[in-house]
């Protein structure tokens, strides 16, 4: 009996179904809620098999072409024989209907990354909010409560129990956060709006007392106190340095991968930046447009060029999410991470292979769609970090290279000097929710300040992935300690 046979929940349909669920609500984990998910469905209907049916079910539309063709010609026996294909074709997808419906989302949705709906400001765009979002919470603990007990025999023991506890102490956090928000004084701009309410109910009452509260400077003070509370936020939401030893093990086989060992410098100066970063009244072309003045105002570090502070505007402007769908900020602390340290090739110079593109199932790291690199992450990353590496997958992720790692590492190693684009990890969330695969590094619009996004299908030559380890603590927003 073999190991994924033994480990088989008695009801592995709607175990996986679960893990389904988890991956959309917990999405810092969606690789690994996948690839368990992958595993129980190698047991009900294997990739293989899935993409056969899949494959038979396409030429359908092609038989009945050939059966009608027969039929008007009077071709008894062919159209027989076409009949009796498509009846066997039906059937056989009826007989799997459950693990082909399982199979378009374990195998095919690979790339789909969900947004993560806790993350601060994107519940918008998950479609959830205040009773949704608790509602949501409350589910992810039932989920998980149930998957510990249905799926025990999971390698990774108490990995349930303990993500449940984390949305246990979610919520708490979601309920005091709120209650903190009904207990703050209103701020000079609500103050504006409150007179601006007044005047057009013509209650001059009311308007009066709200211009004496500005006049007191009570609003001032007020905004003083949020500025300070902001930055005192901030500090404590960078947390401590990133620092990682990694094993002798896990160094004697990153040169065999391609991959080098790195510690970052600190970027905190520029942790000032961040309070200043996207939020939901962005969206609002009013709440946009003083967006881009206030970020115009900001005082940026001597010496910054002008791609750099498009960069800086550039993000500081839009949403982003991790592609753990997570809210992605630079991370500014000191960090240990691997990442291919290879030489950035020209235009057309040809890239030679690694074990790390064949362990990912890639031919090349040239002219591959975000959907491919995701689809090869998913679908063999934290096999690589667990079995390769020899590191802990709930600790560690393998990703295209993040952004902020490209910009900061880049000028020392010569990277963005060549007509390239290079993945970044992540995607910029567009007004209407949809993903924009983030790239970046031509050295015609800024080098390694250069940024775009595009939709995750597009494909060109000029793009190359270059992947990292990195500690799963970056892609942290609710879940950090």
């Amino acid at each position: 009996m073999s190991k994924k046979t033994a480990a088989k929940p008695a009801n592995v349909s709607q175990t996986i179904f679960h893990l389904l669920v988890m991956g959309k609500l917990d999405t810092l984990y969606r690789d690994l809620y996948f690839q368990r998910a992958g595993e129980l469905m190698d047991t009900v209907l294997p990739h293989t098999t899935y993409d056969g049916i899949k494959q038979r079910m396409a030429t359908i539309g092609s038989v009945e072409r050939q059966l009608r063709a027969a039929v008007e010609r009077g071709d008894w026996m062919r159209a027989q024989a076409f009949t009796e294909s498509i009846r066997t074709l039906k059937a056989a997808a009826a007989a799997n209907a459950e693990g082909m419906r399982l199979g378009e989302s374990v195998y095919d949705g690979l790339a789909d990354i969900p947004i993560d709906p806790f993350s601060s400001g994107l519940n918008i765009f998950a479609g959830a909010a205040g009773r949704n979002l608790r509602e949501s919470a409350d589910k992810a603990i039932e989920t998980l409560a149930t998957l510990d007990h249905t799926d025990s025999s999971y390698s990774k023991k108490g990995f349930y129990a303990r993500r449940g506890t984390d949305f246990q102490a979610l919520e708490l956090t979601a309920q005091a956060a709120q209650k903190q928000e009904e207990k703050k004084p209103a701020g000079p701009a609500q103050l504006q709006q409150e007179a601006l309410s007044a005047l057009d109910a013509g209650d001059l009452t009311q308007l009066d007392e709200v211009v004496k509260k500005l006049m007191a400077g009570t609003g001032a003070g007020e905004a003083k106190q949020a500025a300070a509370e902001i930055e005192g936020a901030e500090a404590v939401e960078l947390g401590e340095d990133l620092l990682y030893s990694f094993p002798e093990a896990t160094l004697a086989a990153t040169g065999r991968l391609g991959l080098a060992p790195v510690r970052t410098g600190s970027r905190r100066h520029l942790s000032y930046l961040m309070p200043h970063g996207w939020q939901p009244q962005f969206l609002k072309e009013e709440g946009r447009q003083w967006s881009k003045e206030h970020v115009s105002r900001l005082s940026i570090p001597g010496g910054t060029g002008d791609h750099a502070r498009d960069a800086i505007d550039f993000y500081l402007l839009n949403p982003f999410v991790t592609s753990a769908g997570t809210r992605y900020q630079p991370c500014l602390v000191v960090e240990d991470l691997l990442i291919e340290d290879f030489a950035e090739p020209e235009r057309k110079q040809e890239i030679p292979g690694t074990a790390l593109l064949s362990a990912l199932g890639l031919e090349s790291r040239r002219g591959l769609s975000r959907i491919d690199v995701e689809t090869a992450l998913h679908q063999n990353g934290s096999r690589i970090v667990e079995q390769e590496l020899g590191l802990d997958p709930l600790a560690f992720r393998l990703v295209a290279i993040p952004a902020d790692i490209y910009t900061h590492l880049g000028p020392g190693r010569g990277w963005g000097q060549q007509e390239i684009w290079t993945h970044f990890d992540g995607y910029q969330v567009k007004d209407d929710g949809k993903l924009h695969a983030l790239a970046g590094g031509d050295k015609r619009f800024g080098g390694t300040n250069d940024v775009v996004s595009f939709h995750p299908s597009y494909t060109n030559d000029k793009i190359i992935a270059r992947f990292a380890v990195v500690q799963r603590k970056r892609m942290m927003t609710w879940h950090r300690r």
